[in-house]
Order: structure tokens, then sequence, then C-alpha cells
């Protein structure tokens, strides 16, 4: 994005802080700064803050160790403040707030904002009233732009080839752990572009757990194999979950995997303009239910995607948000049998003005891996 882009976000935040009666918002490090600034650091021990306040020019406030990678951020080079290792980065940034007549008695803060940094900052502002500022900015991002869209779009398309390039080792995969595997995949992402790669490989009965952790199980034939993974291109996230299966499946699997894939169709199709973010919940949902393993669907069906790989608003039941042109978000329904195994198949979508565009073209079919 040009640097005017950003330029007119950080404009439009401050005129809410003012029709809110917000002199100023801080904000580290995060999906935020991501969001308002296009800087992509991550947050650490030394304070880094950008300071939004009513009726001035942003600034940051740094440590020296990061001014050639703030130097992304769109603002003059006279509006960065950095500090030394052996300064106290929280006492640095009170005294610049004091220097520029900030008023801080209604202060706004991220909500990725460390304790660290927050626990000093209620004493150094002496009694301000602090709020979280994120009101000010999330309803923002929910609705992506054309260079959003297609930055999701390519990181959509390279995930796709990198589980492609992974699982078509086919059979030598037997006997290999499902960190290996992971491995394996983090590397086919990231020679493709895709940053921070991660996820979860689940093996047989740890595909019914929705959120395993990936460990040393074994790859091994009658086994199930679950990979839900991500990562970022241009600031922006893919995810991602199919479940192939190694040997012949039984025909109890068969079954939950197609009531699985008849369920991700039915969210995929309700997943449109005009709808409400539930419509896509229930769809899904209702017909796993009809089919008797409605017990063992224990999840949203999915989730806003943008610069985080979760975000807001969900689709899930109570959520009447209509469905809109520049949404993104997931449909992911499963059904998990502890003890047994799991199913998922996650597809990304994006609503455009033309309609619902699926941004995943991996197959959804069964592959079964002999």
């Amino acid at each position: 994005m040009e640097k005017t882009g950003f330029q007119n976000r950080m404009e439009i935040v401050q005129r809410r802080m003012e029709e809110a009666g917000i002199g100023c918002f801080l904000i580290g490090p995060s999906s935020t700064m991501k969001y308002l600034t296009g800087y992509s650091g991550r947050a650490d021990e030394r304070l880094f803050v950008l300071v939004m306040a009513a009726g001035q020019k942003p600034f940051v406030v740094a440590n020296k160790l990061y001014e050639l990678q703030a130097s992304v951020i769109p603002i003059p080079a006279e509006d960065f403040l950095y500090w030394s290792d052996g300064d106290n980065g929280v006492e640095v940034l009170c005294r610049e707030l004091q220097r520029r007549g900030v008023d801080v008695s209604s202060t706004a803060v991220d909500k990725s904002m460390p304790g660290m940094f927050l626990v000093p900052l209620l004493k150094g502002l002496h009694g301000a009233k602090l709020s979280l500022g994120n009101a000010l900015v999330d309803d923002l991002r929910v609705y992506k732009d054309r260079a959003e869209r297609e930055s999701m779009a390519t990181a959509c398309r390279l995930a796709s080839e990198a589980l492609r390039e992974t699982i078509d080792r086919g059979g030598w995969w037997i006997g290999k752990t499902e960190t290996e595997f992971m491995g394996q995949l983090a590397f086919e992402m990231t020679r493709r572009g895709l940053k921070l790669p991660s996820g979860i490989v689940a093996v047989g009965d740890h595909a019914a757990i929705p959120h395993h952790l990936t460990g040393q199980r074994v790859i091994e034939k009658g086994k199930c194999l679950l990979v839900d993974f991500g990562g970022n291109y241009q600031n922006y996230n893919t995810d991602m979950t199919r479940t192939i299966h190694f040997g012949e499946p039984s025909e109890e699997f068969r079954r939950v995997y197609e009531i699985v894939l008849e369920a991700n169709r039915r969210g995929r199709e309700a997943a449109k303009a005009g709808n409400r973010l539930q419509d896509v919940d229930r769809a899904a949902r209702s017909y796993i239910e009809a089919q008797g393993y409605g017990p063992y669907f224990t999840h949203r069906t999915g989730h806003g995607i943008g610069i985080d790989g979760h975000e807001g608003p969900s689709a899930g039941e109570g959520e009447t948000t209509v469905i809109g042109a520049g949404m993104a978000f997931s449909v992911e329904p499963g059904i998990y049998l502890p003890g047994r195994f799991g199913v998922r198949i996650e597809d990304q979508v994006l609503i455009t003005e033309e309609g619902t565009r699926v941004l995943h073209d991996f197959t959804r079919e069964l592959l079964v891996v002999k």
C-alpha cells in the first residue's frame, strides 16, 4: 500500500478519537500497528509505541535498535523519538507526552499492550482514565480493500501449492512424525514467500482434538491426518484445513468425511452478501445435527481473517452482522470423535461485489494415500 493509504487510515482514527473524546491512543507492535502503518515488527521487552494524539500529528517512541525498521512508518522523520538501552522507555514516553501537551486524561491503549508497559503507564500518566482503543480500528479492518484482498488471495494460492507439494510425497510419510510433516510444510510455505508458517498436524485420535499441539505421533496406515495451517503474505493471512487418510479408511470415517464435506459446502453457500454470519454457522451445523453428530461439532463454523489469522467477527450463532463486500472469513465445520478420529475441512472465503470467492483451490474430496 502507498504511504497515503496508511496516512488516510490514521486520519480516520484521529477523527474517531475526537468524536469519542479520547485524547491519546497508544499502539505497540501489533496487527493494529500493521493496519495503520505497515510496520510488521514484533513486540519485545523494549517499548515501541505509536502515539496518536487528538489534534496533533502522530509520533513514535522507540528504542534506537529499531530505527531502520521503524522508518517505514509514514510520518516525518522529526516525529520519531528514539531512546537507548539504559533509558526507561515508559519514562521517555511520559515526558514526551507532557512536552507535547497531549491530553492523557482519557487514554486508549491497544489490546495487545503488554502488562510490563501498561502497569508503569498507569503510574506515569498520573490518574489517566485508560480504556481499550480497538473499537477505533477493528471495524475498519473487517472490510478489506482491493490490495488486502489480493494479498489474501495470493497467500491462499501459495498455501494450496505448499500442501499439494508436501502431500505428493505420498506413502513416503509412513513412519514420519506430525512434527516432520509440519516442518516440511513450513519449508514449502516459506520458499514460496509465505511468512510465519504455523499449524496443527494431527494423526488418528489426535485429530479429535480441535486445537491439538503438533507432536511426535507417527503417521501410519489406517490413520487419518488432519492438517490445519497458515502463514501470511504482505501481512495478510491464509487459514486452511484438510483431512486425508493413509490406507483404506473405514466406512464410518468415509461417512463422517462426507457429512463434513457437505456441511462445508452448505456453509460456503450461505456465505453470501445479505445473509448474517450466524446463517453460515446454522447452515453447516444443522446438517451435521441432522446426521446425528451435532454433539461432536464443538466450535463455531468460522472466524474473520485478515492481518490476524483469527479476527472478528465470527461465523457463529448469535453473530448477526450482515455479510458484505470486503469481508473475509473461514468456513470450517468439523466432527470430532474422542479417542478415534476427527475430520475438519476449512476454506477461506472472500465476499466481493460480484459474489463469494473461495480462495483455496485444494481439493475437498477425500484423499486416500495408499
